[in-house]
Order: C-alpha cells, then structure tokens, then sequence
C-alpha cells in the first residue's frame, strides 16, 4: 500500500511548474483519482504537509435563479462548497448578491472559471437565438427569459449527471453509499471548515415561472450542446486535485 500511496504522490506532483504539460499534468489528476478509488483511499491517507488549506472567496454576482443553479451544480463537481448571502451596499443603496466559494485554491479555480465559462456560453446563446427574432419587446423578454431558464436547466442536469455517474461508480462494504472516498473524504473536510466557522446552510427552493414553452424547450435543447468538460486556461492550468 505504501508504493500505492507513494505512486499517487508522485501524481498528484505532477504540474506544469514541475515541467509537465497541460495534457499530462490533467491526465496525472485522473489516473491519481482512479487509483484513490480502486485501493479506496482518501486525499487524508496520502496528504502532504504542503497541502493547499481550505478557504473561502467571494464575489458580488447578478441575483439570477439560473445563474445561482449553474454555480451551485459545478462547485458540486469540482469539490467546492457553494452558497449565497445578501448584504446592502451603502454607496448605491441596493442590496448586493454575494457568492462564496469554499474549497481548496486549485479546486477553487477551476470551479470559478468553470461557472463563468457556462455563464457565459448561456448569454452567447441567449442572443445568438435571438438576434433576427421580431417580437413585441414584452414578448422578447418573455422568451428570452424562458430560453435562457431552459438552456440553464439542462445545463445543471447533465452536470448532475455528470457528478452522479462519478459517485454511485464505487460501491465498497465500508461505503455502503457509493460515495467515492475522495468526495467523502473532501466533502467532509468542506463541511468540518463550515462548522469551524460557524456557518450553517440551508436550501431555499426557487421558483420558476415559464411563459413561453417554445422557447424554454428551445432553449433545454441549446443547453444539450453546451461542452462540459474542463476547460484549460491560464487559471485552470492548476491540478484538479491537490
């Protein structure tokens, strides 16, 4: 088990500040995160003492339903703990939407850039869609509304598919639940930090009011094309797992 553990430390090293390309350091993460399910190890059994700690970012964000579902899915994904408050601000007298991200920095990273990537993507779509559309203006809004809730919607389904297909895959008698060990072992140590904090969560169910059923279909149909895989940029270049 030691040369197991010790192979997994190599790989997990293996970044682009230590000379590896982008494809073989991301390729490095994921065979480290398959060998830490098949010998069912956590990142606690292999952890350095250099180990990046967990904390917390916040950034003020639109108050939008679709936007919140997007941002809560992919830190889901990526081993992030994801939640919103309001505070007012007293320079424009409005109430101000502010997101938190807890997690490690690499995950953060990724988790973040990620969430703007599939912001953006949705908006690009948004007016793609309706560029040439001749409607009323009350009617545009309406449908632009609907296409862009539908295009979130399927968006935040496939990334919860995405993260299901992950979970259930490792099924041992000690984990009776399916949970892989290094998200069990992450999200306990995401949980452990909130509480240190004293920080409780709670869900809020939001509702959705579709207008137009046309564009909402036309837009969950958008939402299948929109590419889920990690996206490699200048920030995202960290490994998924530290």
């Amino acid at each position: 088990m030691k040369d197991i553990i010790n192979k997994i430390k190599k790989l997990l090293a293996m970044s682009e500040k230590n000379g590896a390309s982008e494809n073989e350091s991301m390729m490095a993460s994921e065979k480290a995160l398959e060998l830490l399910k098949q010998h069912n190890l956590s990142l606690s059994d292999i952890k350095d003492e250099d180990q990046e700690p967990i904390e917390k970012e916040t950034q003020v964000v639109d108050q939008n339903v679709w936007q919140r579902w997007i941002r809560h899915q992919t830190a889901q994904l990526y081993f992030c703990q994801f939640y919103t408050t309001t505070k007012y601000n007293s320079e424009t007298y409005k109430k101000e939407t502010i997101a938190h991200f807890v997690g490690r920095e690499s995950n953060r990273i990724v988790a973040t850039e990620m969430c703007n990537y599939f912001i953006r993507t949705v908006k690009r779509l948004v007016e793609q869609e309706f560029k040439k559309v001749k409607l009323s203006p009350l009617a545009k809004r309406r449908a632009k509304s609907a296409f862009t809730l539908g295009c979130a919607n399927r968006l935040c389904k496939r990334l919860k598919e995405k993260y299901l297909s992950i979970v259930p895959e490792y099924q041992p008698i000690a984990n009776p639940d399916g949970l892989p060990m290094l998200y069990k072992s992450e999200q306990k140590a995401l949980t452990d930090w909130l509480a240190k904090q004293g920080i409780t969560l709670t869900n809020s169910k939001s509702r959705m009011s579709i207008r137009d059923r046309m564009a909402y279909a036309n837009g969950q149909s958008k939402g299948n094309g929109i590419g889920i895989d990690t996206q490699v940029n200048d920030k995202t270049k960290a490994r998924l797992l530290t």
